[in-house]
């Protein structure tokens, strides 16, 4: 296994702090407000920008993250699907509810990048042990067949 970077340990740990945040009750305003902060300044950092099509969308939140924390796992039907192998405290706790919270700093940084993002398979499942999997579609798309894995 490749040794992580400076930033993807650095991730990693901001990872694991927001997750303990997120499974507590009453941080549920400071979860957010946490990851609407670190998301802006990730854009502004990164210089994320607006982009129009499902796989610009998707290349472009890879490119927000350092390298080994999100992969591409295909582009298709109008959808791109990412796969996340962050360090996350929630894994395995069955707490999908902290899991939607703290992937508040994805979806942000994606409506700012021109799209929407639903965690389809979540590592806080039991059940999914391999990585988080999100799908990402453009503002606008009026699908309705994602299932957001914190209502299953």
């Amino acid at each position: 296994m490749r040794e992580l970077s400076k930033d993807a340990k650095r991730f990693n740990r901001i990872t694991q702090f927001l997750g303990r945040l997120a499974q507590r009750p009453h941080h549920g305003v400071t979860t957010w407000l946490l990851t609407t902060l670190l998301a802006k300044l990730t854009l502004l950092s990164k210089k994320g920008s607006k982009q129009g099509t499902p796989e610009a969308i998707t290349e472009e939140w890879l490119r927000m993250f350092p390298r080994g924390i999100c992969s591409l796992d295909r582009i298709e039907d109008g959808t791109g699907y990412g796969l996340v192998h962050a360090d996350c405290s929630l894994v395995g706790t069955g707490n999908v509810q902290a899991c939607y919270k703290m992937m508040n700093y994805d979806r942000e940084l994606i409506k700012k990048l021109g799209g929407t993002l639903t965690v389809v398979e979540s590592r806080a499942d039991p059940a999914v042990t391999k990585h988080c999997r999100v799908a990402i579609r453009p503002i606008g798309d009026k699908r309705t067949d994602l299932i957001p894995a914190h209502l299953l």
